[in-house]
């Protein structure tokens, strides 16, 4: 060490005084004197300088340093100085490496120190080391020289022994490995393919270690054999794996196939056997229900799928779809296995485990396409439009939880199904085409044989009781069951969701929901068809009790006010809500069908009971009752194109024209108040109709549920006009008060006898009504509309009779006023509605019998809309005639005749 040290120093020296000492030629411009080259060799820019322009090729390594640089001397003979010049810059250059690396060693001198540390304690150890050996060597030559003829024979004598227990070692295991084929068939009939595996490896390996025996060379063969046996017994279990997945079979063959090397294929083969499971078992399924095939018969599954008889269809479709289920729940769970921590997964390779993850997600598309494949055929071999009803919508229902499962399979919403939808929207659109056409056809009869008697149901009568309405609470039952149990389709505690007991049709998926609801369900309405419920003797004995307390409708007591013919309108529209829900595609030809029954119902109801002057009461019911009819009612040349019914006809036994049931005020009110439960029915289906129509056709039921429902309600006035306006007997009354002389001279303190009349008349109506709520209660604002629409009437013969007198006195317009005021006072027995219909009207015109001549002309202009030509000449003639001015007359007359023909 000391040594490096020195050697370090003196270098440092040397480097140093060669140049200082070191007699230097310069010319005049370079420095001459020590103290100048002592400033010149301390410029850090210089040293810089001088460092970069050494070449560096000068440490590579590859070439002589001192050669090179001879070779850059010029050939020729040149002037000293310049030779004395590149001799100082070599020299310089020298200087400031060695200085560099001078420095460089001093900043690491410790790390020096500590290495050269090192070097010493190495020699000292390698000299340890050699004087070892050297005793180790002087032993040896000792222990031959003292080796005796004995000894060497012994140790010849266990060099045989231990050739001979090698041998016998031998035997023993060419003895195994004889017997090992048994073992290998053990292990693989247990199906213990890993250690099958495991041992015939071991056995080949042995095999090769003993191959210079003769009998090894046959048992190669056979373990060879045997490993072949091996691979096509994996290949028959990987393939019984699609059908019946098994979590610890499936970890002994993925270990199997790990210890081959041959993983990835296995999953390429594994894809070809669901492939085959989907394709055999499916055909295995459909020829057991075929028939008229023989076992020799190779048909096509296309073919076979045609011979299966339509009562057996839908339980093979079941069955057909169970079996896929199987084949695609073995497949989710192979999946979960791969994307589990089981033991097995631990062993493999990241490459590995993402080639199988990648592999069997792809592979989900491929199986979901095959099912397919499978299901289309079946699909589309035999004609559905002749199925039932409850059959059609049973097969919708199997292929609508096909989609949900495949769905879910897939991971992915909205997935390709075109091959199960396709079929499907073809032959429900032909289906339920003359579906509609057979329930509407259906209602035409109905509605001709309905007598309009009230449907006893109980209070808490709702549509979902009904059982073509249960889908929708099976549904969220379903939906409930689902979610409780948390695992989706593919779970060890899922049964089939394609077995009849949990189709959303069937009722035990609706059992829940059924033990809450049946008890408030009348048992005549789990019938199709339902009897009146009174007969001819308590219609009798309800007719003797003449009273006239009316009985109002309570919904609290009373169920909703239905016919037989309602009942069945229910029915069609909640079988059309399920087909909708079980085939999407055709949901809005669903919702234009549900649309064309409500109208049909609503245009009987208006032409069995409507008034004949709609058009001028409310023009917007008359323009959708004469849509309903150019678009539905068959016309003289039928559509075709279109749904043709035929007009409704009232049927025989319904009298509108007794006037002691007020003109079948019972008939009428059954009927309208049936349309209008109906309509409120569909405010009750928006937000399912809403999720179930398609969104561009959304506008089409927004403008049903926004001007067609809300004319039930306005139908009633229309209807019950119908009564109003023959109720009493206003043209005995009118021609009563034309025997009125107004023109009298004292002040009367008694009403007119018309109006004892009219009072008269409005008692005997209200016995009327008492009489029909003994049948039917009536709703409050039905009550009311019907003594609206009566007083009304009342009201406008007031305003006739008023309005024919040809002269009045002041005193006569005292006693019309009276008159009046006695008939306003004995309404309030009968309505609570304030203001009195027309009570406005005529008292403003009779006081327009008090205006002077000035104010009558601008009372005209102002009145004229509500009141005929002729109430306004009366007033005109009996107003200018106290002053006896006929050109004033004349005048009022003109402005009259002028404002009417301008209205």
């Amino acid at each position: 060490m000391d040594k490096i040290r020195s050697l370090i120093n003196t270098h440092q020296q040397r480097s140093t005084d060669s140049i200082e000492d070191e007699p230097i030629l310069l010319d005049e411009k370079n420095i001459s004197t020590k103290k100048d080259w002592e400033d010149h060799k301390d410029d850090p820019v210089e040293r810089e300088e001088v460092m970069k322009s050494i070449d560096e090729i000068l440490f590579s390594g590859d070439i002589d340093p001192s050669f090179k640089l001879l070779q850059e001397l010029p050939e020729k003979e040149t002037d000293l100085i310049a030779l004395e010049e590149k001799r100082r810059q070599m020299r310089l250059q020298h200087y400031f490496v060695g200085r560099k690396l001078t420095d460089e060693l001093l900043n690491k001198k410790g790390e020096f120190n500590t290495e050269l540390d090192r070097v010493i304690e190495l020699e000292q150890d390698l000299q340890k080391t050699f004087a070892v050996t050297l005793d180790i060597r002087f032993s040896v030559k000792q222990a031959k020289l003292g080796l005796t003829d004995g000894a060497i024979t012994l140790l010849g004598y266990y060099s045989q022994r231990q050739r001979l227990i090698a041998l016998l070692n031998t035997l023993k295991t060419i003895k195994i490995l004889h017997k090992t084929d048994e073992r290998l068939r053990e292990l693989i009939d247990k199906e213990d393919f890993p250690g099958a595996i495991q041992l015939c490896r071991d056995c080949q390996h042995a095999a090769v270690t003993y191959r210079q025996y003769t009998c090894i060379q046959d048992l190669n063969s056979k373990l060879k054999d045997t490993a072949v046996l091996i691979e096509e017994k994996l290949d028959v279990v990987l393939s019984v794996m699609c059908i019946n997945f098994d979590h610890e079979r499936y970890s002994k063959i993925t270990t199997a196939y790990l210890l081959l090397g041959k993983l990835q294929s296995a999953m390429d083969q594994l894809h070809m056997h669901f492939t085959s499971a989907i394709h055999s078992r499916t055909y295995e399924t459909v020829y057991r229900y075929a028939s008229n095939t023989s076992a020799d018969q190779k048909i096509q599954y296309e073919d076979l799928c045609r011979f299966v008889p339509p009562d057996l269809y839908i339980e093979c479709l079941s069955n057909i779809l169970t079996t896929l289920w199987g084949i695609m729940t073995s497949y989710q769970k192979m999946l979960s296995y791969h994307y589990s921590d089981s033991s097995c997964a631990d062993k493999l390779s990241q490459f590995d485990k993402n080639y199988v993850q990648q592999k069997l997600q792809l592979g989900l598309a491929r199986i979901w396409q095959d099912v397919q494949h499978k299901v289309n055929p079946y699909l589309v071999s035999q004609d559905l439009s002749q199925f039932q009803f409850d059959d059609f919508i049973k097969v919708l229902d199997l292929v609508n939880r096909l989609i949900q499962v495949g769905e879910e399979f897939c991971g992915t919403p909205n997935i390709p199904c075109d091959l199960l939808r396709e079929p499907l929207r073809a032959q429900s659109v032909q289906y339920f085409r003359r579906y509609h056409a057979s329930r509407t056809e259906e209602l035409y009869m109905f509605l001709n044989m309905e007598l309009w008697e009230l449907l006893p149901v109980k209070p808490t009568f709702t549509t979902i009781q009904l059982n073509e309405f249960r889908f929708m609470a099976s549904k969220k039952n379903d939906k409930k069951k689902l979610s409780e149990k948390g695992d989706g389709y593919f779970s060890d505690k899922t049964t089939s969701p394609f077995m009849f007991a949990d189709i959303g049709v069937m009722e035990e998926s609706f059992f829940d929901f059924q033990e809450d609801s049946d008890s408030d369900v009348d048992e005549e309405l789990k019938q199709d068809f339902v009897e009146d419920g009174a007969t001819e003797t308590d219609k009798g004995n309800k007719r003797k009790k003449m009273t006239s307390k009316v009985t109002f409708h309570n919904s609290s007591r009373d169920g909703p006010i239905l016919t037989n013919t309602t009942l069945n309108v229910l029915r069609y529209l909640g079988k059309y809500m399920l087909m909708m829900d079980s085939l999407k595609p055709i949901a809005f030809d669903v919702l234009l069908s549900m649309s064309q029954l409500f109208e049909y119902y609503m245009y009987a109801v208006y032409m069995f009971f409507g008034s004949t002057n709609v058009e001028s009461s409310n023009p917007r019911l008359a323009q959708i009752l004469l849509k309903i009819q150019s678009s539905i009612i068959l016309g003289e040349e039928p559509r075709p194109n279109g749904i043709n019914i035929p007009a409704p006809q009232v049927s025989d036994l319904i009298n509108l024209h007794d006037t002691q049931n007020l003109f079948g005020l019972k008939e009428r009110l059954i009927a309208t108040e049936s349309l209008v439960f109906l309509a409120s029915q569909f405010d009750l289906w928006k937000e399912y109709l809403d999720n179930q129509i398609p969104a561009d056709k959304l506008n089409f039921l927004n403008q049903f549920y926004n001007q067609t429902l809300p004319l039930s309600r306005e139908l009633r006035e229309a209807v019950y006009s119908g009564v109003a306006s023959k109720a009493m007997s206003y043209n005995a009354i009118l021609q009563l008060m034309g025997n009125v002389k107004w023109e009298i001279r004292e002040l009367m303190s008694e009403p007119n006898s018309y109006v004892y009349v009219m009072l008269q008349e409005m008692e005997a109506m209200q016995q009327k009504i008492s009489v029909v709520s003994t049948f039917v209660p009536i709703p409050v604002e039905v009550y009311q509309m019907i003594w609206t629409l009566s007083i009304s009437e009342l009201c406008r013969v007031f305003l006739e009779g008023f309005g024919s007198a040809r002269k009045c006195t002041h005193e006569g317009r005292a006693w019309m006023q009276l008159d009046f005021q006695q008939f306003i006072v004995q309404v309030v027995k009968f309505i609570t509605i304030k203001p009195i219909p027309g009570k406005d009207v005529v008292e403003n015109f009779i006081k327009a019998y008090y205006l002077t001549e000035g104010d009558l002309e601008q009372w005209l202009r102002e009145n004229y809309m509500s009141y005929s030509s002729k109430q306004l000449n009366s007033i005109i003639n009996c107003t200018t005639a106290q002053f006896s001015k006929m050109m004033q007359r004349s005048r009022l007359s003109g402005i009259v005749d002028e404002l009417i023909k301008k209205s």
